[in-house]
């Protein structure tokens, strides 16, 4: 049966399945296994010979109904939760097939296994010291093979020219302002004066990086020294300097091509700072003002082209980091308001993996925040986070949908129990939510024992 069914594929077919690190299932309309990859054998621990051309049902009850049910109503199903063991997390994505005619002819399951990155996050967690105070350490503490590229060539830079201008790229909250710390407590001995490049006009701005020196007829007393000065031996950290008048940043640039600068009383300045500015996204030269706003000022290409650029990923490309980030605010947290230190269960850790976490690690940390008040002693699931971040499980897409007749005894058991906890005992009410008769609930009550 198994070689009958090989033969009709094409060979690219097969080789694609198993190019594919995702767990891979593909049923026909009935439900019966028609492919099952590699990937699909190593989660499982079944061959592909003992499962293609069997009802996945024989394996999988809730998969089964799943995958029956996309098809049924013609709808896909993303980023749904499922523990299919005690110790397996993983996230299904399940797609309804229609052949050129339109007719349906099956389902595709791709599942995602994330049990490595609860395991190991869990494990980071236990070692995690808060004693150093070093925030920067679990944050980019990251198994991403880009920011690992990235941090790899900071290092060597700042070993090497400690002095070089740096621009941090990426979305706001992913730690462009806590890298650039560190870099500086790593190699500067000054202070660290942080700007932010929005928050005044052209020549307030002016005055704020290189002063203004004493007119002829004030006192020297009215003298006010920038922060380029201020921060001698130290760092300057300009944060959106996107937003930076496009004449100041002329006058920046001139600083740090030439290494100094003139205040307004003509006296040559010496720039002993580093400059690291933070950018959320570099500028697209063609891009048009959105819904006819008036757009910003250019990033000056000069000023541009004399930073070593840094890119900071967004979370929602770190998942493998998320895990662990997150326990590590939490810790933070508690730490901080002087609580006990919640304890999550893995699929909340899960779910935090596959969370999305647009505000990155400023929501990280407000989400931990809220954790550590609302939490208890017990292991916090998913009723204890955020709704937004509670993700759709297998039972919760199968259990309202599916007819009671049509599930296993196990599961139709825990259907029913479900429902009369849910009507507080009343067993009408729970018959109709079950979609039965009044007298059929209390056959299967009596059959099941529930409420002897």
């Amino acid at each position: 049966m198994l070689d009958e069914r090989q033969n009709q594929r094409h060979p690219f077919y097969d080789s694609l399945l198993d190019a594919i690190p995702e767990a891979v299932t593909v049923v026909d309309r009935s439900g019966t296994v028609l492919n099952w990859n590699h990937a699909a054998e190593q989660l499982y621990g079944i061959a592909e010979e003992d499962i293609v051309g069997q009802p996945i049902a024989q394996f999988f009850q809730r998969a089964s109904l799943m995958l029956l049910q996309v098809m049924d109503n013609g709808l896909p199903v993303y980023g749904v939760y499922h523990q299919p063991r005690p110790d397996k997390h993983v996230y299904i994505n399940a797609v309804p097939v229609t052949d050129h005619h339109g007719e349906l002819v099956g389902a595709i399951s791709i599942e995602q296994d994330i049990t490595d990155v609860v395991r190991l996050n869990d494990e980071r967690f236990h070692q995690q010291d808060l004693g150093t105070g070093e925030e920067w350490q679990p944050i980019f503490d990251t198994a991403n093979r880009d920011l690992k590229e990235t941090l790899t060539f900071l290092e060597k830079l700042e070993a090497l020219d400690p002095a070089s201008s740096l621009l941090m790229v990426g979305e706001n909250g992913v730690g462009k302002a806590i890298l650039a710390r560190f870099v500086h407590s790593e190699h500067r001995s000054g202070s660290f004066v942080s700007l932010d490049c929005r928050a005044l006009t052209e020549g307030l701005l002016d005055i704020e990086l290189f002063g203004q020196g004493a007119s002829y007829f004030a006192q020297e007393s009215t003298k006010k020294v920038g922060k380029l000065e201020l921060a001698a031996e130290g760092t300057v950290y300009l944060r959106h300097i996107d937003k930076m008048p496009i004449v100041t940043q002329v006058k920046l640039a001139q600083a740090i091509r030439d290494g100094g600068f003139t205040t307004t009383d003509g006296k040559f300045t010496k720039l002993c700072c580093q400059v690291i500015a933070s950018i959320d996204s570099l500028p697209d030269a063609d891009s048009a003002s959105v819904h006819g706003e008036p757009p910003s000022p250019p990033l000056d290409r000069e000023l541009l082209y004399l930073f070593q650029q840094i890119a900071i990923p967004p979370l929602r490309e770190r998942r493998e980091d998320i895990p662990g980030i997150c326990h590590f605010y939490l810790r933070l947290a508690s730490k901080r308001l002087g609580m006990p230190t919640p304890t999550l269960k893995p699929e909340v850790t899960a779910a935090f993996a596959a969370y999305t976490w647009p505000g990155n690690l400023t929501e990280v940390q407000r989400t931990m925040e809220r954790l550590v008040i609302t939490g208890g002693e017990a292991p916090l699931g998913f009723s204890d986070i955020p709704a937004a971040m509670r993700p759709k499980t297998v039972k919760d897409v199968t259990d309202a949908a599916v007819p009671l007749g049509t599930l296993s005894e196990e599961l139709e058991r825990e259907r029913i129990e479900l429902a009369i906890a849910q009507t507080g005992g009343n067993k009408a009410k729970a018959a109709r939510l079950l979609g039965i008769s009044r007298g059929a609930l209390y056959y299967k009550l009596r059959q099941y024992g529930i409420g002897d």
